[in-house]
């Protein structure tokens, strides 16, 4: 009877989902063939009324090259789910027989102990969809899902009342802070809003109104929040004194004793949040152990804390009582160091191996031509100084040699690196060799185009822009030039990395603000020399302070030229803290540059604002503000820059403000780099209260580049924290960029626990943090050697973890350089 068949039925439905699950996750032939007849052995178990069904889905297996392939073993994983369930014995469904965290399921019960290694829908709620969306994030084993630490967590143990908390939010320094409210909804609405709708939930505690909004269809709050139901919000609340009290996209959930609890919060991986906390609960309950990355003998030297209980405290930290509490910095600052190392060893790896094809090679000799860097420095119109002459010595010097040069070139905002660079470039084209100059940036890049006038006035070197927006046979011409040695000087950003782009005879690589650029890719450049034997010589330049240590281990620069000093008549820029209700006085001391025919750069936070966050002043966005000022400061030119303009409108932007048919510039951070118009005196940089440090110090030295001093105003809204304060009187205090970068280390303290960095001094790095390098970092070359050394695959199972997690960083990586 069916009764005593279940059990083994049971069982075969699992096996037969399996066999499916590996085919999606490795589809190969081979595998088909077991899902083929692994689907075929379950004739006899498949329910009567779903028989015809069965069989129309093994015949569409039979077909060759079936585009909907895939779609049908997703099917075939569902059915068997749902068969199973139906053939399992009432036995299978007591309490006795679940698993922690598999929710009941006999199927799920009676599928083989998770590893480490297994694709991450094997969890529970994540399908063939998700399971797609997150390997598109670098998630594609339940270890890569582990890994993925919370950045922050939400205490709902004690949550407040709406009075509660937005007492707590004027409180001075709360102004930014998350809550967690406890409130009644009193109604919920879907709101129409140009051309799609949002959510509108209104609470109430007492005499006190809520509105909270989801400026999409969210479903969720929907089901959730029924008129009279007690319910809990995270998130920041946003106070208007002409507005009830909002708070934009919180989480939410029914306000049950099952949920006061600490909720952990991870990055967005393209799923509701509380669907991933379940998944990784069910991994860390199920027991899996996941080897340390980091070898033992390693792991023990540094004397990093055990990995297994180290992810369980990150995740779901408990007290001695079992109870939930937030992680400590020192806990959640283990976690990420984890993967700091594994990434500073894949950098020092990567470096290594790209330094070992070369390791023999020579460099072409590129001889001092000392009438061509005379020509330079009096096209330049200034006098270089002191630095600037020993760096262009240093720099002479080492591209003489027929061994590759690879230096760096450190210099603060406004030192004069760009000089230096150019006369090594004038070196190189004088000795008949090719140079490529890389920047981060279009604009910069751009830059560079008018930089250069004075070398091919000095050298009649041909220069020409690789850029990524040009017609294809403008393209090709451009190649064809590189590629016969007609032009000789490249000036490009990721475009220079194209397949079809090869030079005769590159002599020189200078990458421009190489924080933002990775070692592989700079080698890649290096590589396209043609035909030659011969190695480029590399000169990388940044314009922020980076430990030795970290330059050592990961960039493998070991020689390093600092500049220290501005050129003579170029006094600091003075920096002003202004509240944004005073811009009349700001638009008053813009329109008083004007009239002095001197320039000024006016930055706001994002291109235009949503009509419909209610949530940020719509004059944030550049666009709305570039046409204010233009009304504000008539008849004076106004042209607007940021990054979603078309390449031929930035640039027309851009030369009408050098020129001077435009003096006032309204843009985003894509000036934040390498701009320089001498004439250019004033700064304003609005809610630069929401900039980092380093964004703001670069920014301030677009100014003051000239003969005129500079003057560089922040302006904030109302209230500000006290965090946010302190930030902009480091900048008000200080123009220097080291001091700068240690004051806001001093300032964020151990608390800048986000793992990826939105701003700062590396913004290539992912767990690394540049401005407090790691004791180990001084090691981890000779860790990397010896590693390679024993194991250069990385396939002993002592190393298996590692491997996993190299491939997890280089892909990152990867994906940063693409994103430029």
């Amino acid at each position: 009877m069916k009764q005593t068949d279940a059990r083994p039925g049971g069982a075969r439905w699992v096996e037969a989902a399996r066999s499916a699950k590996a085919w999606l996750s490795k589809p190969t032939d081979a595998q088909l063939e077991v899902v083929r007849q692994a689907a075929l052995s379950m004739n006899d178990v498949v329910p009567e009324a779903q028989r015809e069904a069965w069989q129309k889905l093994l015949r569409g297996l039979d077909r060759q090259d079936d585009p909907k392939r895939r779609e049908r073993i997703e099917a075939l994983v569902r059915a068997c789910a749902l068969f199973g369930n139906k053939t399992s014995t009432p036995k299978q469904n007591t309490k006795s027989s679940q698993k922690p965290g598999t929710g009941g399921n006999p199927s799920d019960a009676e599928l083989p102990a998770l590893t480490w290694q297994d694709s991450v829908d094997r969890l529970p709620g994540i399908g063939p969809t998700l399971r797609s969306t997150l390997e598109e994030l670098g998630i594609v084993a339940i270890a890569d899902l582990l890994f993925a630490f919370p950045t922050r967590y939400d205490d709902r143990r004690a949550p407040l009342s709406i009075s509660d908390a937005i007492a707590f939010t004027k409180k001075e320094g709360n102004h930014d802070q998350r809550v967690v409210i406890s409130a009644v909804v009193e109604s919920s609405s879907v709101v129409p809003m140009r051309g799609r709708r949002a959510v509108r939930l209104v609470l109430r505690d007492g005499g006190t109104k809520l509105h909270a909004w989801w400026f999409f269809m969210a479903h969720g709050p929907l089901a959730i929040a029924k008129a009279g139901v007690t319910i809990l919000l995270s998130g920041k609340l946003g106070l208007d004194e002409k507005k009830p009290p909002r708070i934009i996209h919180p989480e939410i959930a029914l306000d049950l004793p099952e949920n006061r609890t600490v909720v952990p919060v991870g990055p967005r991986l393209g799923a509701p949040p509380k669907l991933i906390r379940k998944a990784i609960a069910h991994a860390l309950m199920s027991g899996v152990k996941i080897p340390d990355p980091i070898p033992a003998k390693i792991a023990a030297r540094e004397k990093f804390p055990p990995l297994d209980a180290l992810l369980r405290e990150t995740h779901f930290a408990r007290d001695a009582a079992g109870a939930p509490i937030v992680p400590s910095i020192e806990t959640r600052r283990s976690a990420l160091e984890r993967m700091a190392w594994v990434e500073a060893f894949t950098r020092a790896r990567e470096r290594q191996q790209g330094e070992a094809e070369g390791g023999k090679a020579t460099a072409l000799g590129l001889p001092i031509d000392r009438a061509a860097s005379a020509r330079l420095v009096a096209e330049l119109g200034f006098t270089l100084t002191p630095a600037q002459k020993k760096a262009i010595s240093a720099v002479s010097a080492d591209i003489v040699k027929e061994k590759p040069m690879r230096r760096l070139l450190l210099g603060d905002v406004g030192t004069g690196k760009t000089a230096v660079a150019l006369a090594a470039v004038a070196q190189c084209v004088a000795a008949g060799a090719q140079a490529a100059i890389l920047a981060p940036t279009t604009i910069l890049a751009e830059q560079y185009m008018d930089a250069v006038a004075p070398l091919a006035r000095a050298t009649g070197a041909a220069i020409a822009m690789v850029g990524s927006g040009a017609k294809s046979t403008e393209k090709k011409k451009l190649e064809e030039s590189l590629a016969n040695g007609s032009i000789a000087v490249a000036i490009g950003t990721h475009a220079l990395f194209r397949e079809s782009v090869r030079f005769k005879k590159l002599g020189l690589v200078v990458v421009d603000e190489q924080h933002r650029l990775g070692v592989a890719q700079r080698l890649a450049l290096s590589k396209k020399k043609g035909d030659s034997s011969l190695q480029p010589h590399l000169l990388t330049l940044s314009a922020t302070p980076i430990p030795r240590s970290l330059a050592l281990a990961l960039r493998g620069e070991l020689a390093t030229s600092h500049l220290a000093e501005r050129p003579k008549g170029r006094p600091p820029v003075k920096t002003e803290i202004v509240s944004r209700e005073n811009i009349a006085a700001v638009v008053t001391r813009i329109r008083e540059a004007c009239a002095r025919k001197e320039r000024v750069f006016f930055v706001a936070p994002r291109i235009e604002v949503d009509a419909e966050d209610d949530t940020t002043d719509p004059s944030y966005g550049a666009t709305l503000r570039a046409k204010e000022l233009a009304q504000l400061v008539a008849p004076v030119k106004v042209v607007l820059v940021h990054g979603a303009m078309p390449q031929a409108e930035r640039m027309a932007a851009m030369r009408a403000f050098r020129s001077g048919e435009a003096q006032l510039l309204v843009g985003t951070t894509v000036i934040e780099v390498g701009v320089d118009v001498p004439q250019a005196t004033l700064m304003v940089i609005d809610g630069a209260d929401r900039f980092g440090l380093a964004q703001l110090h670069q920014m301030r030295g677009r100014v003051g580049r000239g003969d005129r001093p500079g003057v560089c105003i922040l302006m904030h809204d109302e209230p500000m924290t006290d965090v946010a304060r302190k930030r902009l009187q480091i900048l008000e205090q200080n123009a220097d960029g080291a001091t700068v970068a240690r004051a806001d280390l001093e300032l964020r303290g151990a608390g800048d626990l986000g793992g990826t960095r939105q701003s700062g001094v590396e913004e290539e790095l992912i767990y690394l943090d540049p401005a407090n390098p790691p004791a180990w970092l001084a090691r981890i070359d000779q860790d990397a050697r010896a590693i390679d050394k024993s194991d250069p695959g990385l396939t002993q199972a002592a190393h298996l973890a590692l491997a996993h997690f190299v491939k997890s960083v280089e892909r990152a990586l990867i994906v940063r350089a693409e994103a430029g």
